[in-house]
Order: C-alpha cells, then structure tokens, then sequence
C-alpha cells in the first residue's frame, strides 16, 4: 500500500483506535483539517477491505437498519505504522500529511513524535541541500523567485517543526 492515499492511511489509525462504522469515522476530528467527502470514504473503506486492510461486519439495530462496522487488520495495522513513522517527502505534504500523523501519534499514544519531528527536519534540511545546489538566482528572475520563496517555505517549515518539538516536550 505504499504510495497510496494517505486519507486511506488516517482511515487505518482511526480504527486502530477502535472498530467504527463510517459515519463515525467522517466525525473524526481529524476531518476538519482534512475534508473527506462521504462518497469517497466509502470507496476508501471498500478498497482498504479489498485489499485486507481491514474487515467489516452488520451489527444490528434495534428499530434502525443494520449498519457496517470496521475493523483494522494486523495488515492494515502495519501498514498504518509503517506510513506514520514515515517522513513527509515533499514539504508541501506537512500542511496536512506531517499533522495528521502528529495527530494519530498523539491519539494512539505512541512514543514516537520527537523522533517524527528530528526525521522530518532533516528532511527539510536535506531538501534545502539540494534546492540551494541548482541554479536559480543568478539565472532567470522566475526561477530566482520560485527559488526563494521555497527557501522561505522550508526555513518557515524548519522553524514550526521545532515550534512542535517545544510544546511537545512540555
């Protein structure tokens, strides 16, 4: 599952909470950061199932219509821990990517968000490494601005990675 979705990823720590049918996990709190639209959770749910991430069965309801209840497997279960421990790549991935994994981490209480945090600025680091090696600003006036405003963009996001490291250490 590599490369997939990361929504299908948020989907598989939500369960890991607990199993839930979709409604539920369209409440998320997460959700507010992240929009989902109802139609597409449920493709995600079939597909996550498809694939053996996780299973679902009917409960019943007295008075009300049978409703579907998830449930992680130990597959989607590893998958998911593999995906959170995982930097975001891309810096643009932070914004939602990178919070949805704090996020998770916090809910499920694992003890991995400094280590998370020290990853993900050397990512950034390392990314800027290589921005700053091509050329850009003694090239085209374009080129130089696009080149700037990345290095603003990683220097900001450097700079609230360890904003997050200070609260979290608290």
């Amino acid at each position: 599952m590599k490369g997939a979705n990361p929504q299908a990823y948020v989907i598989l720590g939500l369960l890991m909470e607990g199993a839930k049918h979709g409604y539920e996990i369209h409440k998320s709190e997460l959700f507010s950061i992240w929009s989902i639209p109802m139609s597409q959770l449920y493709i995600l749910l079939k597909r996550l199932e498809g694939e053996g991430m996780i299973r679902s069965s009917l409960t019943v309801q007295e008075n009300r219509p049978k409703k579907r209840v998830f449930t992680v497997t130990e597959k989607g279960r590893a998958a998911f821990l593999d995906w959170v421990y995982r930097p975001s790549e891309k810096i643009r991935n932070i914004r939602i990517e990178f919070l949805a994994k704090l996020y998770m981490i916090h809910k499920l209480h694992l003890d991995m968000s400094e280590a998370l945090i020290n990853v993900q600025i050397k990512v950034c680091v390392k990314r800027k490494s290589r921005l700053n090696e091509t050329r850009g600003e003694e090239g085209d006036l374009f080129e130089g601005l696009v080149k700037l405003y990345r290095n603003i963009m990683i220097d900001a996001t450097i700079q609230w990675l360890k904003s997050c490291r200070g609260v979290l250490e608290r």
